[in-house]
């Protein structure tokens, strides 16, 4: 796959926009993003907007067409506190592990 600035100024004219984002898909799961802006200014303007788009795909935010894994796809809330929740049963299970030991010295004591 090799898209092209082009390619997204040529969808942009087609739609009569001034500016553009333009992502593509192929057959083996790969993507890429471009973008076009009319003048200098927008063109800067709008590649945050690429570059977010790219990083949401890329980190599994946002999910790429014909994956139909329901989960796969989790708002990054979500993400943080499944983290969250693992990290308490960590320190939950830490702290069990510690009474149990304490109780055993407590006993030869």
């Amino acid at each position: 796959m090799n898209p092209k600035v082009i390619h997204a100024q040529r969808a942009c004219e087609a739609a009569k926009a001034r500016q553009a984002v333009v992502v593509w898909f192929d057959e083996a799961g790969q993507f890429a993003v471009a973008s076009y802006g009319e003048t200098k200014a927008e063109c800067t303007a709008v590649k945050p907007v690429c570059n977010a788009i790219h990083d949401a795909i890329h980190e599994g935010i946002l999910p790429c067409p014909g994956d139909h894994l329901a989960d796969h796809y989790r708002s990054k809330r979500a993400l943080e506190m499944e983290s969250l929740q693992d990290e308490r049963a960590a320190w939950q299970q830490r702290a069990e592990a510690a009474e149990k030991r304490l109780a055993a010295v407590a006993m030869l004591v």
